[in-house]
């Protein structure tokens, strides 16, 4: 195939116009060599994938409409990854342009949301080291597994592993099962953290898999009342994989419904607050749901069953703004603010600080402003997820150093904040200074349905 013909159209879109959710697994699409024969395209990289956007969207000017058609349908084609790299509707000449663009997106967008709803997919076979197969697992999900926690020993322990793969929750549970190891959501990191097995840890009630989410039931208490019937209530934990970047639970009581396991949801017991609405960030990784329902005296024999429906609003597409040479920030001050553009996000860089901290080590506050295409009353309401995006200092040699501190925002406006995040213990001379924000750029909601069954508690 000549050099000169673009990379987009090199990779043919899928009938079902069902696409992967990221530039690598666009390998799996095929050309057609001069000889006839099916050969597998190269993946696009990130900078290919922006050539290529900006490329097409020059083409969808053109004067003839077959020129224009066959670029909106070659944008289609990169799938998702090129959301990344859509301009904001303002920055876009021409109306026609717009419309076509926010066709191409909202294809794109559902696209990418029918992908987030199915569980990723994990396969284990062969003889790591725990290290090894943290970084396998994170490799294949996009789920990043730490070890940091594990002593270097546990670190380096061979585990042997041959299961036939699915989906990632139960993989992951049994492989960690069978590692003779525990797990943890790391809110801050947004992964998973292996540790060692905490022999006072109590086991979940039960266990249920929803996609990409993992519900367990937590408790099942009685609450006696003087002179009404007792209330039963019950309490779930929601963790999402953590590629999502789960960002707000929402439910109703009214989606909830507990009974008989064998008559559920015919004979669903009375909800104690039928109109009750909640919504909640994620607390250090996961969400607390409480059901509180009045069965019947006397209690129904057999195990009950809860079937639950939720919403979790998630960040699917996350990609790295980075800012290279900071140390030219700390000599100029504020009086270059550089920008990066991530889909619908623009993040600034604001300012630099260096302060002594010892002889040896120096601390590094960074100032930066984030602001979404879209505001309003939403936003507002829940711009505390923002505070708890991923940002971090990387070396030369790649090593990632976590922020210390992130302050409180240093202003506040529709659609947009502005934070400061504190590194400490940095050497002198200062070496790390590449600073990198994880944006969340694109937001969407996903259904969660699960059904975990149980054995009534005892009344007291």
């Amino acid at each position: 195939m000549p050099s000169h013909v673009p990379p987009s159209d090199r990779i043919l879109r899928r009938q079902d116009r069902r696409r992967p959710a990221c530039a690598a697994l666009l390998a799996a699409a095929v050309v057609l060599g001069s000889a006839g024969v099916v050969r597998t395209a190269p993946p696009l990289s990130a900078d290919q994938v922006r050539g290529e956007v900006s490329r097409l969207i020059k083409e969808l000017r053109a004067p003839r409409r077959e020129v224009r058609e066959r670029a909106e349908r070659l944008l289609l084609s990169l799938g998702p990854p090129a959301l990344a790299w859509f301009p904001a509707e303002e920055e876009v000449a021409g109306e026609g342009v717009r419309e076509t663009l926010g066709r191409v997106r909202e294809q794109l967008e559902r696209d990418l949301a029918e992908e987030t709803t199915r569980p990723g997919q994990l396969t284990l076979k062969g003889r790591r080291s725990v290290a090894g197969w943290a970084e396998e697992i994170t490799r294949q999900t996009g789920n990043r597994i730490l070890v940091d926690s594990l002593p270097e020993d546990e670190q380096a322990r061979e585990v042997a592993c041959d299961r036939a793969g699915g989906d990632f929750w139960p993989e992951f549970d049994a492989w960690v099962a069978l590692a003779g190891l525990q797990w943890q959501h790391d809110a801050e990191q947004v992964a998973l953290r292996l540790k060692p097995v905490d022999p006072a840890a109590t086991a979940p009630l039960q266990v249920a898999y929803a996609g990409p989410h993992r519900v367990i039931l937590d408790s099942a208490t009685w609450k006696l009342r003087e002179g009404q019937p007792p209330l039963l209530r019950l309490r779930a934990l929601v963790t999402s994989e953590p590629r999502l970047r789960h960002l707000l639970f929402r439910w109703t009581n009214a989606d909830q419904q507990v009974g008989p396991s064998e008559k559920a949801p015919a004979t669903a017991f009375a909800p104690f607050s039928p109109e009750g609405k909640f919504e909640l960030p994620p607390a250090g990784g996961h969400a607390h749901l409480q059901c509180d329902v009045v069965p019947p005296l006397p209690t129904p024999d057999g195990r009950w069953q809860w079937r639950g429906e939720m919403h979790a609003t998630v960040a699917p597409l996350n990609l790295p703004a980075t800012f290279r040479d900071l140390n030219h920030m700390v000599k100029i001050g504020s009086a270059e603010r550089p920008r990066r553009r991530r889909g619908g996000v623009l993040v600034t860089l604001e300012e630099v600080q260096l302060r002594d901290e010892t002889d040896d080590t120096q601390a590094a506050t960074i100032k930066i402003a984030v602001a979404y295409n879209r505001g309003g009353a939403e936003f507002e309401s829940h711009r505390a997820w923002l505070l708890h995006n991923d940002a971090w200092l990387e070396g030369a040699d790649g090593q990632r150093v976590p922020r210390e501190a992130i302050s409180e925002p240093t202003f506040h406006a529709d659609g947009a904040i502005g934070m400061s995040y504190r590194f400490g213990g940095l050497p002198k001379p200062w070496t790390t200074d590449t600073f990198v924000y994880s944006v969340p750029a694109l937001i969407i909601d996903l259904p969660v349905k699960f059904t975990l069954e149980f054995a009534p508690p005892k009344l007291p």
